[in-house]
Formats: structure tokens, C-alpha cells, sequence
């Protein structure tokens, strides 16, 4: 159902359909502002595990659960020498912001034009993500690939996953 939905928004230019990902392909090279304006590359972070959770808006709820929840498993994930990004298509300071706010340790990307959500399958509806998650491993290859995640559960389930291949 839910497909069908975002096909006839697609209809109405309201929906941008990502390019279809598979895990084990390379993961796709960024190059976005986080949410101090300072450009961040994914090549730089070869050799460790990359979460990229995609999500609609910044101070919204889900969203904002979702981050609360991320930072409280950091502790856990820098232990495991993993980087978590949020990225949206909100601004630099919107996402400064809202970091700011909720005193959030996860390092926001700001993807104005929605070109790196889209490269990584992602939805677009109305210009905002969908709630995606794509776990990069050490190689910098597509590893997990979530879709429609739920925002409390998400973190703990990534946490879970490299926790398992890291042993």
C-alpha cells in the first residue's frame, strides 16, 4: 500500500523514488556540511563501520525520539569505533539547532537537495527523507540497508547488528 501511495505522489512530482541499492555495492561518496558547516567525506572514515540514518525533518517528533535515542547508545557505538550521521534535507542551522535543543551528540549532515538520500535509495516526499536507515562497513560497502524504520527501535537494532559482526 504504501508504495502504491508514494507512486501516485510520484505522479503528482510530490515523490522522488532513490536509485535501488543493494547491499554489498560500494557505498555511494558524500561530501555534505554537518551541522557546524564543516564538510564531511565519507572517504574519511574507511576502516570503521558508518551509520547513515536518514530522516524527514529536524524537531519533529519520530525524529527527535530517534536522535535521543542514538545519543544515548554513543557511549556504545564510539566504543565500537562506529560513526553515526543523521542527515536530512534541513539546513545547516536548522540542524545546529536542533542539536543544540535536545543537547545531541549525533553529528547531523545537512543534504539540501535530497542528492545523497536519493543515491542511497531513499524517498523523497514534499522534499523531506524518508525514514531510512544504511549501515556502511569498514570497506565502505553498502552492508545493511533498513527502510521505513521505527524511530525508538532503530538505533538499538544497528547497535545490535555490528555488536554481532564485530565478534
Amino acid at each position: 500500500m504504501k508504495e502504491l501511495f508514494i507512486k501516485i505522489l510520484a505522479l503528482f512530482g510530490l515523490a522522488q523514488a532513490g536509485s535501488p541499492l543493494q547491499e554489498g555495492q560500494p557505498a555511494y561518496p558524500f561530501s555534505l556540511k554537518n551541522h557546524e558547516g564543516k564538510v564531511v567525506n565519507l572517504s574519511e572514515h574507511r576502516g570503521r563501520w558508518v551509520v547513515l540514518y536518514f530522516y524527514p525533518k529536524a524537531d519533529t517528533p519520530g525524529c527527535t525520539t530517534q536522535a535521543k535515542e542514538y545519543t544515548r547508545l554513543m557511549p556504545e557505538f564510539e566504543r565500537l569505533k562506529v560513526k553515526v550521521f543523521g542527515i536530512s534535507t534541513d539546513t545547516v542551522e536548522s540542524i545546529k539547532r536542533f542539536r543544540e535543543k535536545y543537547n545531541l551528540s549525533v553529528e547531523f549532515l545537512s543534504d539540501p537537495k535530497g542528492s545523497v538520500a536519493k543515491a542511497y535509495g531513499v524517498t523523497l516526499i514534499a522534499g523531506f527523507c524518508s525514514r531510512d536507515t544504511v549501515l556502511v562497513n569498514p570497506d565502505l560497502k553498502v552492508e545493511k540497508v533498513y527502510r521505513g524504520v521505527d524511530p525508538s527501535a532503530d538505533p538499538q537494532r544497528v547497535l545490535d547488528y555490528i555488536k554481532n559482526k564485530a565478534k
